[in-house]
């Protein structure tokens, strides 16, 4: 709780607190604006893209929401412990607070957010969301010839001290020499013609993501220059979301290592450093103790 509370004495690492990532909840359509659900007589919703905003003197991922029913109280929260800011803003709207640096990279690297609603009327009158948020590209302009895979995935890489690291995926059709991304900040490491990786640590991600409304230029082409381009924002979306009023802790229990991510890990030679065929970052991490 002291690096919750204390965000300036912490570093960018997220907690190692595990995910559920496969219970089945709803996903969101990549161009969907809001998601909603309901328990009981509730109805709530997210918009899927987060802002961002100058909050206690850094930059902060802002996610809002709207309730049916007058709001009392709200809480954000991982296991065990409270996370981000969670504040009511008018009678039956709230926001979510995710500080740059821990919280937003904790949040961005597959962990997903419980969220504590009471309301004044309604039945239940308390009830839990929970919430993943990823990293996805949308707004695509330009030549078709240039795919760029909507999802930047966390992965499980040994790269110093750090091993997680955002991937993304790009290709484009006939026969080019070169992609490259151009971008005033955050650019990826482009690399593997002609699948291509992008990949990003936290820090070039952030810096991709904030403000959303910059996009990254993407080139291809060959010893005669570009002959293809296209452009894309990459933003921070609510990508999945769901409600009970039931213990969240029973409901979506963090899952225990995966015999077959395991099976992968330990299949590797000495000195691998990309796991990123074994599963997302946090299946990986679960198999690594």
């Amino acid at each position: 709780m002291t690096c919750l509370t204390a965000l300036a004495a912490c570093d960018n690492t997220p907690i190692e607190t595990e995910s559920a990532e496969e219970l089945g909840v709803s996903t969101a359509a990549e161009t969907a604006t809001r998601l909603y659900a309901t328990v009981g007589n509730n109805e709530l919703s997210f918009e899927t893209l987060g802002t961002f905003e100058q909050r206690d003197g850094v930059r902060a991922l802002i996610l809002r929401a709207t309730a049916n029913r007058y709001l009392a109280d709200v809480l954000s929260f991982v296991p065990d412990d409270a996370f981000g800011d969670a504040n009511v803003i008018s009678e039956r709207r709230f926001e979510i607070v995710l500080h740059e640096g821990h919280e937003l990279n904790t949040v961005l690297s597959g962990l997903p957010l419980f969220v504590k609603v009471t309301t004044n009327t309604g039945t239940p009158r308390e009830y839990t969301a929970r919430i993943v948020v990823a990293p996805r590209f949308y707004d695509f302009r330009g030549d078709s010839g240039i795919w760029i895979d909507e999802a930047v995935t966390p992965r499980y890489v040994i790269q110093g001290n750090d091993n997680l690291l955002y991937r993304g995926h790009a290709s484009v059709s006939g026969y080019v020499d070169w992609l490259s991304v151009t971008a005033p900040d955050g650019i990826p490491s482009v690399y593997g013609r002609p699948n291509y990786k992008l990949d990003w640590t936290y820090t070039k991600l952030h810096e991709a993501i904030d403000p959303h409304t910059v996009p990254l230029a993407f080139s291809a082409g060959g010893d005669n220059g570009a002959t293809m381009q296209k452009t894309a924002r990459l933003v921070a979306r609510v990508t999945e979301f769901a409600l009970t009023d039931g213990d969240a802790y029973d409901v979506w229990p963090s899952p225990p290592c995966d015999p077959v991510v395991s099976a992968c890990y330990l299949s590797k030679p000495a000195g691998t450093t990309d796991f990123s065929q074994c599963g997302t970052y946090r299946q990986v991490l679960r198999c690594t103790y």
